[in-house]
């Protein structure tokens, strides 16, 4: 009887180990990574600012989304997308691919206001009158401009509104106002412009960007309180006065980080002593290096700021007046100066000089 048991168990044994290798987990293969590539480029439409065309040139992806960075998701293969706003945008391209893995693609879009309206203005024979004109690239549904004329002798403002795309504008004799431009497209996206205008166009004030001032003659009597720095300093309270013979040619520079093109200046009378002190003959030159000089413009008055005020009736404010200059052939310099080469009597007097571009 043993001996038959032994064969027996032996028999189970070997059917239990070939059941147990028969149950065992079998290993996995590798997957082998799928990495997307997320790439595209991107076209501005021709006729509206706001809107781009984007074509993806992306590869090895199963899901493609869109991001526009204002909310907006798309999951086409090449979206056009409009922008309701100006501003910048971070545009992302996501893409993922069979395996899982994930790809991006980031690229700013900046708007700005002036690439899609540009505001113009022309003199229109009648007396400190403009007509404006807006330049929208966009199919306009509708425009609105507020215009604030600013009093050059009480700061009183007087705020008109017009929704016409060329509308007429008179300012005051030497003021210097503002006005702004929305306009809203057919797609609902809108924009913003906001300048500053005088009777002359439209005027941006760069004389405080200047990173250097020189002047030839300084008030030595007065000190710094009526030096030549107050000419530039913004302050139509303060003023460079000289109160002695004047040495001329008197010479006050300024130079910029760059070449910048000036269009308009700006000289702003004396206080007092009626038209005694005023320049009476000038040049306005520019230079890129501080010695060879281009004549931009010439004046030669016959009657000083104060007189001339009184002459047209406004003896009461004849005072800290702005009188503006245009310059005919506006290039870029980074230097800037006005050469005084006389003045009404022996001595001078002025509030401001400005630079406008």
């Amino acid at each position: 009887m043993k001996t038959l048991l032994k064969p027996l168990a032996l028999i189970f044994c070997a059917v239990t180990i070939v059941s147990c290798a028969k149950n065992e987990i079998p290993v996995a293969a590798e997957i082998t990574p799928v990495n997307p590539i997320s790439d595209y480029t991107i076209t501005p439409s021709p006729t509206d600012g706001f809107t781009f065309k984007f074509t993806s040139l992306a590869k090895d992806y199963t899901v493609q989304e869109w991001r526009f960075g204002d909310d907006t998701l798309k999951t086409q293969q090449s979206p056009t997308h409009t922008f309701l706003a100006t501003g910048t945008y971070l545009v992302d391209l996501r893409t993922v691919s069979k395996t899982g893995n994930v790809s991006h693609k980031d690229v700013n879009i900046t708007i700005v206001p002036d690439s899609v309206l540009q505001v113009t203005t022309a003199k229109t024979g009648e007396p400190y009158q403009l007509k404006f004109n807006a330049n929208v690239k966009a199919n306009v549904k509708s425009i609105i401009w507020t215009f604030n004329a600013i009093d050059p002798v009480t700061s009183n403002v007087t705020t008109t509104t017009s929704t016409e795309i060329s509308p007429l504008q008179s300012f005051a004799f030497g003021s210097f106002n503002n006005f702004s431009v929305t306009a809203t497209t057919d797609k609902g996206s809108v924009v913003t412009v906001s300048k500053n205008v005088t009777t002359d166009g439209i005027a941006t004030d760069i004389t405080l960007s200047n990173i250097s001032f020189t002047s030839t003659n300084e008030n030595i009597d007065q000190g710094p309180n009526e030096g030549s720095l107050k000419l530039i300093d913004g302050n139509i309270d303060t003023k460079f006065g000289y109160y002695k013979p004047f040495e001329v040619p008197e010479t006050a520079t300024l130079g910029f980080a760059g070449p910048v093109a000036v269009k308009l200046y700006a000289i702003v009378n004396g206080n007092d002593s009626e038209s005694t002190r005023d320049p009476k003959e000038w040049y306005v030159e520019g230079s890129n290096d501080g010695n060879t000089w281009t004549v931009l413009d010439h004046q030669v008055l016959t009657i000083g700021f104060a007189d001339y005020l009184t002459s047209i009736g406004q003896a009461d404010t004849r005072y800290k007046r702005f009188f503006y200059y245009p310059i005919a052939n506006p290039q870029p310099f980074s230097f800037y100066r006005w050469r005084i080469i006389s003045t009404f009597a022996d001595a001078f007097q002025i509030e401001e000089f400005k630079l406008f571009k």
